[in-house]
């Protein structure tokens, strides 16, 4: 396979960073975190840019939008607008696809409207974006490149039971972007970077998190969504293990500007190292016990 991310990644004084979903939460806190670093340009980006009033309207590095993922003409207008703001000097070096949202609930109750729009946001939403940076990106006449940050969680790595289409939107994203990794030419210098935090401090309780409706053949205590939710409802509350947004911008930050090759992927917290790293010890285990159905009679 192509390798990705191959050379180190320098970051420029001047670098502007695009943000989706800054609104609150992981956005926000990169957002501010970028808006007090001198020289480094910000763009960014919210479904109502009301909800970035927390940003200065006065400095010319940082450029509030509007900006729906979900909409081809929306992505199109932003970076239109954004080229426009920074003219002749406009280049862009960092993008962070954060806008998104869980669906929760039973599976068999979920509405088709419900699973389209939770996949439409969650993996056709950070495509269109991705592929629209690529596209500026690699024109650069000095192949300055950039990082492609994806956030996406440990639920794009580990399964869990009462979240099917909010995995599979994660999971989409973790496999689209592994293979748009593996079609840039090194000399673009373009890397991607998907992010897999564990529980994060936001406001997934609020509306960034969407129930399905309960379904009656899956209301009983002990049914494996049920005890998933006391567990997590437990740790919500406590806080205990739980990431929090500045923590998550500022290892972005490092990760970008420390000269160093930029991860592929990037587990963050205690939680999710130990759970993905029990799924892939578990998933060899399941291999080897294959092994001689999987080799069909052949030498492996």
């Amino acid at each position: 396979m192509n390798p990705v991310n191959t050379k180190p990644y320098e970051l420029p004084p001047d670098a502007t960073w695009l943000i989706t979903g800054c609104s609150s939460g992981i956005g926000r806190a990169i957002s501010e975190l970028i808006a007090g670093i001198p020289n480094q340009r910000l763009i960014a980006t919210a479904r109502n840019p009301s909800d970035l009033s927390y940003l200065p309207d006065s400095n010319p590095d940082i450029l509030k939008l509007a900006l729906d993922v979900t909409s081809a003409m929306s992505v199109n207008e932003a970076f239109a607008a954004a080229s426009k703001h920074f003219g002749d000097s406009f280049h862009l070096d960092i993008v962070i696809n954060n806008a998104g949202y869980s669906l929760s609930g039973d599976t068999e109750s979920a509405t088709e409207e419900e699973a389209h729009s939770e996949i439409e946001t969650l993996f056709f939403g950070t495509a269109r974006v991705t592929m629209k940076a690529v596209e500026v990106m690699r024109q650069h006449k000095e192949h300055r490149g950039g990082v492609i940050y994806q956030i996406s969680s440990l639920a794009g790595l580990c399964s869990f039971p009462g979240n099917a289409y909010y995995h599979a939107g994660k999971y989409a994203v973790e496999g689209w972007t592994e293979s748009v990794a593996r079609e840039m030419h090194p000399d673009w210098n373009i890397n991607f970077c998907i992010i897999e935090p564990s529980g994060v401090k936001t406001n997934f309780e609020g509306h960034s998190k969407s129930h399905t409706a309960p379904h009656p053949a899956y209301s009983a205590p002990d049914m494996p969504a049920r005890v998933l939710e006391k567990w997590v409802n437990m740790g919500i509350k406590s806080g205990i293990g739980m990431l929090g947004p500045n923590d998550i911008a500022e290892t972005i930050f490092k990760i970008a500007s420390r000269g160093e090759k930029v991860p592929l992927r990037l587990p963050l917290g205690p939680t999710a190292w130990k759970l993905i790293r029990q799924k892939y010890e578990g998933f060899l285990g399941e291999l080897d016990a294959v092994k001689d159905i999987s080799s069909m009679g052949k030498d492996l």
